[in-house]
Formats: C-alpha cells, structure tokens, sequence
C-alpha cells in the first residue's frame, strides 16, 4: 500500500510538473507571436457575476467570470476558482462565448476537491479589455446552506514576453443561499423548532403535519442527510411523533405518505440543535496598561463549536461588605469591560457568553483594588499599570528567594574560606615561630656544649701552668 501511494505520489509530481513545462512552453509561443510592443503593468482584475443570488437544491444555475486588464495589453490569464463541493457541483466549466484566443490547457475542474482550472492566452498583440467574458459556469445546487465561490492566490493576468509580469491586483467573490426544494410531500410543523434557520437547545424535538384524507400511513426518519428518503414501511398513522434526547447538530425529518397503495413525494424539515454550553473560559485583565484613564480592562472571550457565540452579558458584584454583596443587573457587554480603579475594594466581575441555541457559560474574575497602583486579581497582579499572572509572581518570588540562598550560600563559602585561609595563615605562622624556637634551642644546646668544652680546656691549660711553675 504504502509503495503504491508513493508511485501516485510520483506520478502526480511528474503530472504537475509536465503541465507547469507545458504552461510555460506555450506562454513562450504565444508570446512569440506578440508585436513586442511595450505594456503597461497598471492593475488588473477578476470578477464574478452575479455575486449573488438564491438558489434551490436540485436547480442549476450560471456565473460568469470577467477580465478587467487595467488598460495593458494582456497575453495570458490564469483563473483558479474555489468552491465547496459538498454545496455545489460543476456541470460544465465553459458554456458559450469567450475570449481567450487559445486555451493554453483544456478547462478543468474537480468536483471532489471543489476546484476549476482555465489556463488561456491571446496571439499577436494579446487583448486590451474593461469587461472581457472569460467563461461562464454552470453550477448545480446540491445542499441547503451558504456557500461561496472565489478566486485562488494563484490566478494571474500576464504581460510581457517570457514569463511575464503579473499585474492582478483584485478579485470579488460570489456568495450564494441554496435553500431546499419545495416540498413534494405533506407539510411539516414543529411546535419545538418551529423556525428552520435558528438553533435551540432542546433536543427532544416533535414533528407533527398536515392530515391527508385517505392516507393509510406515513413512513418517517431523521437524520443527517438533507435529501434523505425514508423506506417503504409505514411507521405511524397519526400525524404526529416525537424524539427524545436526538444528537447535537443539523437534522432533517423525512417524512411522505402512503394512499391507495401509491408512496407519496418526500417532505423535509431541517432542525439544528445545539444542547452544549459555549467552551469555558476566564476573564483576565489587559496584560499592559497602554490606554489613557484611569480604569481597569476586563477582557473575555470564548467559542462555541456548533452554533457560535451570539452574545455575551456581564455584571459587577462589590463584595467588599460580606454582608452587604451588592450586584449589578446583567447587562451586554462587549469586551473589554471596564472597571475604574478610583473604586477602591474587592470586585466580582462575572460574564456570560450565549451561543445561538441560548446555552451559556460563565467566567469569573476576582479583582482587589488596593490602590490605583496595586491591584489584585484571582489570576495574578497589576503593578502601575503592568499585570502579572499569579504564575510569573511565584516564579519571581521562587527566583528571588533562589538568588537569596545562593547569596546567603556564597557569602557563607566565602567566610569559611577565608576563615580556613586565615587559619592557614596562622597555623603556617605558629609552625615557623616553633621551627624558630627550635632553631634557638639548637643554637643554645651547641653553645652550652661549647662553654663545657672551653671550661673544661681552661682547666687543663691552668692545671698544666700550675706545673710548670712549681
């Protein structure tokens, strides 16, 4: 598997790259055949017509794209259209008129990865023109929703010999409401979900319709397919039914009937159900104080993943006085809040963000003024105007009383060195002041044994004159 996905790999490479060859090889011919007169590169553009429009599912319909070359003489365009393919599907890329002078490659599309290719250029001096006809598109609508159809980064309007110069500067874009079809089958209410374009969070839905006399029975199903058909087996023979705790998202309820053993056309009812509160979140206040005043900003923001976030509310409580918690009314807010510093105390600031089904979540912050210089929050400290999260606070204090040891540790190390040098020292000193006294006591013993040894002659030579005179 993985060799076979590595040779499509390869051959999709070589596939791009040949056609790239083949562009830029038949820019140069066309470009050959140009007077060699010298352009303009002033702005051109792309637009769709019409940008918008309302369309049922199963319907097609037309768009043209035109070519607005600013004024230039232009040899070649690139038009590269986007659009979703689960919305719309393409039945032919080019119908009528146009005037590209020669496709440099046929039109191509693809209606799996929503795209449309035109690669074309004009001979001799190329085309100089405020609304050029490129082509005209057929779409066909295949499900309910907005969709919208533009332009790709990689459209171009070339000038000039070679490769050219690209002088697209805008494109517009077309935005389109496929709605479904008109019902084919009996018509359907729900007193639940009584409006198809709106979310609610209720998602025990009930569907009831319109009687028809002589129906033996109606065949039903929901799910999430907007074209579905239920099966051949009659579910119900009342004009009502309910559902209980069905999944989040948009649904469709199928329903038709069964009279005179003939099966009837299907109708549809679309419901989007959105029982999930928007993703919890925490207010916090502006990082860095750059805006004059003198007032606190409250920021706040959050999603929905269905739905979406429709507003959000808010309200104050002043919980300086536990005895006495005052509250604000909940009141829309758009953020930031704004809360003025010269209100010294403990705040309470709560918000609430409401999707579009009416679900909510609520943040909180806590603020103490102390004042206008010093605030607390519950998620960190505003100092003159500068907040630090709790986190960086602990880690500054963690850094500090870190730096404070190893001072306190070096400082220590240091005196014990130096006290260890000093002994030294000292130790060094006494062994010499021994060594000296050693030395004396040495110097001493020799001359006392020099004395004896002298004494001893002397008494000799005295002993012997002593003689001799007698």
């Amino acid at each position: 598997m993985k060799q076979t996905n590595t040779k499509q790999k390869q051959n999709l490479l070589c596939t791009k790259q040949k056609r790239n060859f083949l562009f830029s090889f038949g820019l140069v011919l066309i470009f050959s055949f140009s007077l060699g007169q010298p352009v303009r590169a002033t702005g051109a553009s792309f637009s769709i017509f019409p940008q918008g429009g309302t369309f049922t599912t199963g319907s097609t319909f037309e768009i043209s794209v035109f070519v607005n070359t600013g004024g230039s003489n232009v040899n070649a365009i690139q038009v590269d259209l986007k659009f979703d393919p689960d919305k719309l599907q393409v039945i032919t890329p080019t119908k009528g008129i146009s005037v590209i002078g020669k496709w440099i490659f046929p039109p191509s599309f693809s209606n799996t990865k929503g795209i449309i290719n035109l690669q074309g250029g004009f001979l001799q001096e190329g085309i100089n023109t405020s609304e050029g006809l490129v082509t005209v598109i057929v779409f066909e609508a295949i499900s309910p929703g907005r969709t919208e159809i533009r332009f790709l980064d990689s459209s171009q309007v070339l000038v000039g010999e070679k490769e050219g110069i690209n002088i697209l500067t805008s494109v517009n874009r077309g935005i389109y409401d496929i709605i479904p079809a008109p019902s084919k089958g009996p018509r359907i209410f729900s007193e639940t979900h009584p409006d198809q374009n709106s979310w609610y969070k209720n998602n025990n839905p009930t569907f009831s319709w319109e009687r028809i006399e002589g129906a033996e029975g109606f065949s039903y199903k929901l799910d999430d397919d907007p074209l579905g058909e239920p099966d051949n087996t009659i579910d119900t023979p009342t004009n009502f039914i309910s559902f209980e705790e069905v999944e989040d998202g948009i649904l469709y309820f199928h329903l038709k009937a069964k009279k005179e053993k003939i099966w009837g056309g299907t109708s549809h009812y679309k419901v989007m159900i959105d029982s999930s509160p928007p993703l919890k979140f925490q207010p916090y206040l502006e990082p860095l104080t750059l805006t004059p005043g003198n007032y606190l900003l409250v920021y706040f923001e959050t999603t929905d993943l269905l739905s979406g976030i429709d507003h959000y509310k808010a309200r104050l409580a002043d919980l300086s006085d536990p005895q006495d918690v005052v509250f604000s009314a909940w009141a829309r807010q758009e953020s930031p809040f704004r809360l003025s510093k010269d209100r010294k105390g403990i705040f309470e600031f709560q918000v609430r963000a409401f999707d579009e089904a009416g679900n909510f979540q609520e943040g909180k912050i806590q603020i103490k003024i102390v004042n206008p210089l010093l605030i607390l929050a519950s998620g960190g400290i505003q100092i003159k105007g500068m907040f630090f999260p709790w986190w960086q606070v602990y880690f500054l204090a963690g850094m500090i009383l870190l730096l404070t040891a190893f001072f306190i540790f070096s400082l220590i190390k240091r005196k014990r060195e130096s006290l260890r040098i000093r002994l030294y020292k000292e130790i060094k000193e006494a062994e010499k002041e021994i060594e000296d006294v050693k030395e004396a006591e040495e110097k001493l013993r020799r001359l006392r044994i020099m004395e004896e040894q002298a004494g001893k002659e002397w008494r000799r030579l005295k002993e012997r004159l002593e003689e001799e005179t007698e």
